[in-house]
């Protein structure tokens, strides 16, 4: 029960911390998200550090400590089928995705591979990255932890070389970011915290954040922003993709994304975000090795508990004294 109190508080301290820190841009706290992602994964291990008890006095009735363990008991069998049903869902999302990938057919066309060669110099980018044309899509995508595979329409074919060379920069992003693995994070926080709704909230801030992070990236290689916004709502119609795949025009709200690149936001610093992310892994410590220890005060004592607090000359001069001295 500490640890689903722990985790609710720390997860919405998070969400006020992150929609702070991301009201002036929004791409400036994706580490902050991610740590408090991570953080809330380190919580279970986190409960086996040693414990500082803290004793705070507490009213005690007749309550019942049988019905305090059936009420955790019923919860804990509620999680487990929470996180079964939710760990089948993520098993069918990577199973879906590994049949649509199945569906793509392999580029083979040299001027895109030169090109994906000079984005991925540019990007400092070491991790060889293949290109695929898929019929199904749509917009373009990234999908594979350890072979990164970018995805393009069909219709990619007819783009000019300046709208292909943004996409796959912004791709590469992912890659360079490892956005992918980011993302999956994010799942397993969500499949273990199913029943908190902040840390879905905090996972689909999280995957928008990515996409803004990228979008800065393209510009800061040089991109020019009116082009690329362009680009972005060229290829706004993001499909139905798995789960697992990150694609250029999903996660995030497009307007908001053309908004920040046409007028060049950028973040101012990283002293708020730090700060941030600091008091929040702080919290989760605290969280973790404090521990409240009740002092029971008894509401229901009985005469024997009375006789163990008194003497029996003080119990029998307060039944002899006269209540009405004055007479």
């Amino acid at each position: 029960m500490s640890l689903l109190l722990s985790s609710a508080a720390l997860s919405l301290l998070a969400v006020i911390a992150v929609w702070l820190t991301g009201r002036q841009d929004p791409a400036r706290s994706p580490l902050l998200t991610l740590g408090t992602l991570l953080t809330l994964l380190a919580l279970p291990f986190l409960a086996f550090l040693p414990k500082f008890m803290v004793e705070v006095p507490v009213l005690v009735g007749s309550a019942d400590p049988g019905s305090v363990t059936t009420t955790i008991s019923w919860f804990a069998i509620a999680w487990v089928c929470g996180f079964l049903a939710f760990s089948l869902r993520l098993l069918a999302d990577f199973t879906a995705l590994n049949r649509w990938r199945g569906k793509s057919l392999d580029s083979n066309d040299p001027e895109t591979d030169q090109i994906l060669e000079n984005c991925r110099q540019q990007l400092g980018l070491r991790h060889q990255v293949g290109v695929s044309l898929h019929p199904d899509a749509v917009s373009p995508s990234i999908a594979g932890l350890l072979r990164p595979v970018v995805y393009l329409p069909t219709n990619s074919v007819l783009w000019n070389e300046e709208t292909l060379r943004m996409v796959l920069l912004h791709e590469l992003g992912h890659v360079a970011r490892r956005d992918l693995w980011t993302n999956l994070a994010a799942q397993v926080a969500c499949l273990v915290y199913w029943f908190n709704p902040a840390v879905w909230w905090l996972r689909n801030r999280l995957m928008a954040q990515c996409e803004f992070a990228c979008d800065a990236k393209v510009i800061e290689v040089g991109a020019d922003p009116a082009h690329y916004a362009t680009a972005l709502c060229d290829v706004a119609e993001a499909g139905a993709l798995p789960q697992a795949a990150l694609a250029m025009a999903g996660r995030a709200s497009l307007r908001d994304r053309v908004e920040r690149v046409v007028c060049c936001k950028r973040s101012k610093g990283s002293l708020l975000v730090g700060a941030a992310l600091i008091l929040t892994i702080t919290a989760s410590l605290a969280l973790s090795v404090v521990r409240l220890s009740p002092t029971p005060l008894a509401l229901n004592e009985g005469p024997a508990e009375i006789g163990n607090a008194y003497p029996p000359e003080e119990i029998r001069l307060r039944l002899t004294a006269n209540p009405f001295p004055a007479d």
